[in-house]
């Protein structure tokens, strides 16, 4: 008997030990799959000529069902809207992201997405309303609790927020010219597990704005003559930043961190930063908040190890 038991334990512990495991990525790409998979939808027209287009993108967007694309002609362009998309698995793509223009007219939110992957390509995005409080008025606005969206290949351009993230998690923001806002992108309040890459990030006051919120990836961006600051982080955990430009920011990045969370270090690898010495490490400065020590602001530093000797060439 007690052999038997002893065998079954062995078997047991082989079963564990020889069983395949499943890379992050691996999981990323099968949970992604799963819950967000191409739905094989309609295709509906917004601007063109014929019976079957609508004149309005919200229009459009209201008669769509999970999975389909509305495709937008730059003909009828511009589009004075501000749309709201809340139905999952949405595309939303424009003929020309030069001449298919969607104008806020200085209200709102230009685009806002209450949904789950979504897909927003190939637009000219502007103009959004003036507000910061309480809705941060964006070009596009990733509400809580949208998530798995993904925006690229747009120009985002005179926005109070170029792109604000409101707790939405796990999006991809990419391939965008994101230029000539107050804020290029806004991120917070526990936004988290997103990647911003290969976007231009340029005349803006603010390049970057991200607070509270932990595990975004910001990776090889061109991060440029930004007026205040390329990157301004505040109270945030664990980001990685990592192979972009900073080129003729006023302030290249500025930080401020809590005491308590000291070991809770962001990464900056390998990038270009044009005020380097060309030797050593990057020093980044910013302050470190004694939250039980009299709660005060001590200067405090960083650094990029490794930085990069020359820029990147990041094509759009």
């Amino acid at each position: 008997m007690k052999n038997g038991i002893s065998c079954i334990v062995i078997l047991l512990f082989l079963g564990f030990a020889f069983t395949p495991t499943l890379s992050a990525s691996r999981f990323e790409e099968l949970s992604g799959s799963m819950f967000f998979r191409n739905y094989g939808g309609n295709t509906l027209y917004v601007g063109g000529s014929g019976q079957e287009n609508y004149s309005r993108i919200q229009d459009a967007v209201d008669n769509a069902s999970i999975g389909d694309t509305i495709f937008v002609y730059s003909k009828s362009s511009p589009y004075y809207e501000n749309i709201i998309i809340k139905k999952n698995n949405i595309k939303l793509i424009g003929e020309d992201k030069y001449h298919t223009i969607v104008d806020g007219n200085g209200i709102d939110h230009v685009i806002e997405i209450i949904a789950d992957g979504v897909t927003v390509k190939g637009f000219t995005i502007q103009h959004s309303g003036p507000n910061e409080i309480p809705d941060y008025d964006a070009g596009v606005y990733l509400n809580y609790p949208s998530q798995y969206n993904t925006i690229t290949g747009n120009i985002i351009i005179h926005n109070l927020n170029g792109v604000c993230l409101h707790a939405s998690k796990n999006n991809t923001i990419s391939m965008n010219i994101i230029f000539d806002n107050v804020k290029g992108l806004l991120i917070f309040a526990d936004s988290v597990n997103n990647s911003i890459s290969k976007n231009k990030v340029e005349n803006n006051s603010y390049g970057f704005f991200v607070a509270f919120t932990i595990y975004n990836i910001i990776i090889e961006n061109n991060i440029a003559n930004n007026t205040e600051f390329g990157i301004y982080f505040s109270f945030i955990r664990f980001h990685t930043v990592q192979k972009n430009n900073f080129i003729n920011n006023t302030c290249h990045v500025y930080y401020v961190e809590r005491l308590r969370l000291a070991f809770d270090r962001n990464s900056w690898i390998r990038n270009y930063w044009d005020t380097w010495v060309g030797f050593g490490p990057r020093l980044i400065k910013g302050q470190m908040y004694t939250e039980f020590v009299g709660q005060i602001c001590l200067p405090w530093i960083n650094f990029d190890w490794f930085p990069a000797h020359k820029p990147y060439t990041i094509d759009i």
